[in-house]
């Protein structure tokens, strides 16, 4: 039976965290908006049944009806790791004899355990990452997921795939430092002391309720002390305690810090946690990470071109681009469509290539002009209705007169006379004979209304006169008044 890995880069995994009694799973869906939705179940093995369990728990998940990518975990107590220094010609030695070497036993039954090996270099030493867990177990997860009718796509033990993800949640500069990390359980710890996303060592320790501080300094000296078993020459750069943010407010951070040696920081995420487990898996088998340790790895399907060109991405993107390429590609014709029926309406000079320069100067003349008339234009209805309702009592309007502002040759030269209003009207004289009041600052009342000061700049009163009524004899005035429009000096 081979693990069937075709699936890495699907939208849609589960992560599962097989322990002794229970089983503990999150699955991880991947939004056509980038975000990632999350789904976490746990159910009880009965009677020893893993394959019943594992049908369960998927259950709960709803993926009971297509197959998915499954990545497993066992836990970190099941597993045994070791990291050590190898020289250039021990690189070629088998994951059994180095095994063997860091058991440092001629009498353990290698044949039954199921190994993976990693060559890196943490600092200036190559070093083997030695990671076994007994084959029987391994072998029972592989069979209850293939009874489940899913693929199983890696099995690692709980605490690599936790370190695997701590470091995403830094920055760039601290990804890839050597670092103590202190993951907190609600009994226990689990020291280690990684690189980037891949383990030197790791250590499970308890925790001492009520002497937690203390616990989490030991546990870090501990680290230290391997240091040099493991081929480091150095001290971690930083110190990062993960989980329990409820100890922040009730250890003292300073003691820490002074007792520590590096760049010390308290992170919530992640945990010793199950669901803080399965969510690490999920995570990682949806960013198609395939490094770190695979309890699998000898029973994975050969190498195929579907398993490492994404098919599915490229096919989106081509379809993207089609739809783009479309819609660009009607827009231009639209563009076309409008330059030829530009040019066809266009005037002749335009369309045969002529210079446009004279009927750009032509235009700009008439558009100057144009301009020239705006701004001397006066609103004549705004003036009228301001004017006749200002009119004292007893005076009525017997002529309008109106001229516009214009150019007139006098005597070959070119003069611009301001435009005008003539208002001719009459008015009854008062009982004694004499002239009405209002009449003497009618000239005044029309200059302060708000049209005639914006447009003229003088109101005056001329030709005013007695009159009598021939029909009715009775004695009146006549009278004009004069607006005279702003010259371009007043303005």
């Amino acid at each position: 039976m081979t693990t069937n890995a075709e699936n890495q880069s699907s939208s849609d995994v589960v992560g599962i965290l097989f322990k002794n009694d229970r089983l503990d799973a999150c699955r991880a869906r991947q939004t056509i908006f980038g975000g990632v939705r999350y789904q976490y179940a746990s159910t009880a093995i009965q009677d020893g049944d893993l394959a019943a369990a594992t049908k369960e728990v998927i259950a709960q998940l709803g993926g009971s009806k297509a197959a998915l990518p499954i990545a497993a975990a066992i836990a970190t107590e099941e597993c045994y790791f070791a990291t050590r220094p190898i020289t250039s010609g021990g690189a070629t030695a088998s994951p059994r004899v180095l095994l063997r070497e860091s058991l440092r036993s001629t009498s353990a039954r290698l044949d039954q355990m199921s190994i993976d090996v990693i060559h890196w270099q943490p600092d200036r030493r190559t070093v083997a990452g030695i990671c076994a867990a007994p084959t029987q177990r391994v072998e029972d997860i592989r069979e209850a997921v293939a009874a489940a009718k899913h693929s199983l796509q890696r099995v690692e033990p709980a605490a690599a795939c936790l370190i695997g993800i701590s470091p995403s949640h830094e920055g760039r500069e601290r990804r890839n430092q050597l670092t103590t990390r202190v993951l907190l359980g609600e009994s226990s710890l689990l020291a280690v002391m990684s690189r980037g996303a891949k383990p030197i060592h790791w250590q499970r320790l308890p925790l001492p309720p009520g002497d937690e501080a203390t616990g989490i300094v030991s546990a870090i000296r501990s680290l230290e002390t391997a240091a040099t078993a493991c081929g480091l020459d150095r001290t971690p750069d930083n110190v990062v305690v993960h989980g329990r943010s409820e100890l922040r407010s009730l250890l003292d951070n300073q003691w820490l810090e002074n007792s520590l040696d590096g760049n010390f920081r308290w992170v919530d995420y992640p945990t010793l946690s199950g669901e803080d487990v399965t969510k690490a898996l999920a995570d990682r088998l949806l960013q198609g990470n395939d490094e770190g340790f695979d309890l699998v790895r000898e029973h994975r399907d050969p190498l195929q071109l579907r398993r490492v060109v994404p098919y599915r991405e490229i096919f989106g993107y081509i379809t993207a681009a089609v739809v783009l390429a479309g819609v660009l590609w009607t827009r231009m014709d639209g563009i076309e469509s409008q330059r030829m029926a530009l040019v066809a309406s266009a005037p002749p000079i335009i369309g045969d290539g002529t210079s446009p320069k004279p009927e750009k100067d032509r235009l700009n003349g008439q558009a100057t002009a144009f301009s020239r008339f705006l701004d001397k234009r006066v609103l004549w209805s705004e003036v009228l209705a301001e004017v006749t309702t200002a009119l004292p009592e007893g005076m009525q309007l017997m002529d309008i007169r109106c001229s516009a502002p214009m150019a007139r040759d006098i005597r070959g030269k070119s003069k611009s006379l301001p435009a005008t209003l003539v208002l001719d009207a009459k008015c009854a004289l008062g009982e004694d004979g004499t002239m009405p009041t209002s009449l003497n600052a009618l000239a005044e009342t029309f200059n302060e209304l708000n049209s005639v000061h914006q447009h003229f700049e003088t109101v005056e009163l001329s030709d005013l006169h007695r009159t009598r009524d021939q029909e009715s004899g009775v004695a009146g005035a006549e009278f004009s008044v004069i607006f005279t429009a702003k010259t371009k000096k007043g303005r």
